[in-house]
């Protein structure tokens, strides 16, 4: 995909399903987001999963930047090629920037990022990736939350604890001594959110990560007998 407005540049990142790659449309600084046939499927199979996984995340995208989220604008999509082409946002990943960060301004960035996944939720988004990974830390400390390629539509709480427990176990396996105050701050501003419009659903949603965990540690005791 290259001619005189867009141009592909370097991968950036290549990934198990998709890569990153770095150039210009219309004259824009842009990641055209690309998924490249697997050989070891059915190349009819193979392109309607790839296709389908494109529209699925261009869209979650577009939706959720409608709600006023900060995500990656969405400027074309290629089913021909299974590319999204998005704007590029400069920053660092959460995961590689939060070392430089006093304890106060941990807090406002996790607090911020929890009202952020519970607005996802009370919409029907469940991310499906949350990880210090896939939130970008702007210049101007603007939060971007990036890569839903896992992203699915679901209202059960059930779905929703599952994402929130996902994350807390990639800030105590990435991040443990900053778990307590990161996943508290992450906690208090998902609830904020909810109670905003006067729900008690995101108590049930964070009271039921304990019940996935529970599951969990018994699943565990049984392989090990």
């Amino acid at each position: 995909m290259e001619n005189n407005t867009i141009i592909e540049g370097d991968i950036i990142h290549r990934g198990a399903e998709a890569s990153l790659i770095h150039g210009f449309w219309f004259g824009k600084e842009v990641i055209f987001k690309k998924r490249y046939p697997k050989k070891y499927r059915i190349e009819p199979i193979d392109k309607k999963i790839r296709v389908s996984r494109t529209l699925n995340e261009a869209r979650a995208l577009i939706k959720v930047k409608n709600y006023g989220l900060n995500v990656p604008q969405v400027f074309e999509i290629d089913v021909n090629t299974s590319t999204i082409i998005m704007k590029y946002i400069e920053g660092e990943k959460l995961k590689d920037s939060i070392s430089v960060f006093d304890n106060q301004k941990k807090y406002e960035i996790f607090n911020e990022i929890g009202r952020f996944i519970a607005i996802l939720h009370q919409n029907g988004h469940i991310h499906g990736d949350i990880t210090t990974s896939n939130i970008l830390i702007t210049p101007n400390e603007d939060i971007f939350l990036i890569d839903f390629g896992l992203h699915e539509y679901s209202d059960s709480i059930e779905d929703k604890s599952v994402d929130l427990h996902l994350f807390k176990r990639v800030l105590i396996s990435s991040h443990g001594s900053d778990f307590n105050i990161c996943f508290k701050a992450f906690i208090e501003g998902y609830l904020s959110s909810y109670e905003l419009n006067c729900s008690n659903e995101g108590k049930y949603i964070v009271r039921n990560i304990n019940s996935i965990e529970s599951r969990g540690r018994y699943v565990k005791q049984v392989e090990r007998k």
